[in-house]
């Protein structure tokens, strides 16, 4: 099955949603996000570049640097990180020659291919920082 999501587009996802759950008035420093995610801090220097270089987060250098989302978070997919860091979503990845077994099979996992790619594709950085807002709660 070609549907893989790794380690790098992983972390690249929780480093987005830390910067979603920043109030957007200053950047938000390397450290904080690394720490956020348990995300080594070398890792995320990459993972910020190639994040960058998708136009998905802008940085500023300095003391008072960090990084920021180039865009709102709703506007985000998951799919467009995974995209950004692991490239496009493959073919089938299967051959079918002479392999009856491959025959049967390989219909099923362009389903599984296609619906992943479908929630990663409504599944928003926006949605995802919401879930771990605590919400107000009231108390009787």
């Amino acid at each position: 099955m070609t549907v893989h999501v790794s380690t790098r587009c992983h972390y690249a996802i929780k480093a987005l949603v830390r910067l979603a759950l920043a109030d957007g008035t200053e950047p938000v420093q390397g450290r904080a996000i690394a720490e956020f995610g348990g995300i080594p801090p070398k890792f995320l220097e990459q993972v910020m570049h190639d994040l960058r270089q998708a136009g998905l987060v802008t940085s500023r250098r300095g003391k008072r640097g960090g990084y920021a989302l180039a865009r709102a978070a709703a506007s985000v997919t998951f799919a467009d990180v995974r995209e950004a860091i692991d490239g496009p979503f493959g073919g089938a990845g299967h051959g079918q020659d002479g392999d009856p077994a491959e025959a049967c099979v390989a219909p099923v996992w362009h389903e599984v291919r296609e619906a992943v790619r479908g929630v990663m594709e409504r599944a928003t950085i926006a949605e995802a920082a919401a879930r771990g807002r605590p919400h107000d709660m009231y108390y009787i």
